[in-house]
């Protein structure tokens, strides 16, 4: 009897249900491998993205904290020389390009083409608290970072609501001035009132 046993076959029809139950498997991981895949890309696209968003905050974090700790010499030029401090210390020393810096340093793979038009934005206002002027220095950063794999690129466009196929991300960093002598009677304020 046991060697009846070992020489049977299974049925015929055990035989073909086992061969279609292997094409269906075939095809449910044909089927989930495409969306299994975008999801991993999405993944590692937005990892990039929030890397990027950090090295910005930092950036624009340490040029508000040097400028606001910076005693200034002589006239306080608020559109002048400490918009152009703060810059400097974002972009670096050559005029007209953002190829060092603080963001170049922070942001892994910076390209200063990705910055938007009119990039850094350097606002200094005037703010009152408890009947006493306060000098504050606010940067804003808006950077398109770009899309590594391009079906992302439709997802990334409605999430931030433009048209370009780069992820618009954007910091902002409000530091109060530490150093500014408003007693001088050449000083004059910033004009903006800080909101």
């Amino acid at each position: 009897m046991g060697r009846e046993l070992l020489s049977r076959r299974p049925p015929q029809g055990l035989r073909a249900r086992r061969h279609r139950e292997g094409g269906q498997a075939l095809l449910e991981l044909a089927l989930v491998v495409p969306i299994l895949a975008l999801l991993v890309m999405a993944i590692f696209q937005f990892a990039f993205v929030i890397e990027s968003q950090m090295g910005i905050t930092n950036a624009i974090r340490e040029a508000g904290r040097r400028v606001a700790a910076t005693e200034p010499t002589g006239f306080v030029d608020w559109g002048g020389g400490e918009t152009a401090f703060v810059v400097q210390q974002l972009c670096g020393t050559t005029p007209g390009s953002c190829n060092s810096g603080l963001l170049h340093d922070n942001v892994q793979g910076f390209d200063e083409s990705g910055l938007a038009p009119s990039n850094p934005v350097i606002t200094f206002c005037t703010d009152t608290v408890g009947g006493v002027a306060q000098y504050r220095v606010q940067i804003d950063v808006t950077y398109r970072h770009p899309v590594f794999f391009g079906p992302l690129a439709f997802a990334t466009d409605v999430l931030d609501g433009t048209h370009d196929g780069k992820w618009d991300i954007s910091g902002t960093a409000q530091m109060r001035m530490e150093n500014i002598d408003d007693t001088d009677p050449l000083f004059v304020a910033p004009a903006a009132i800080c909101s």
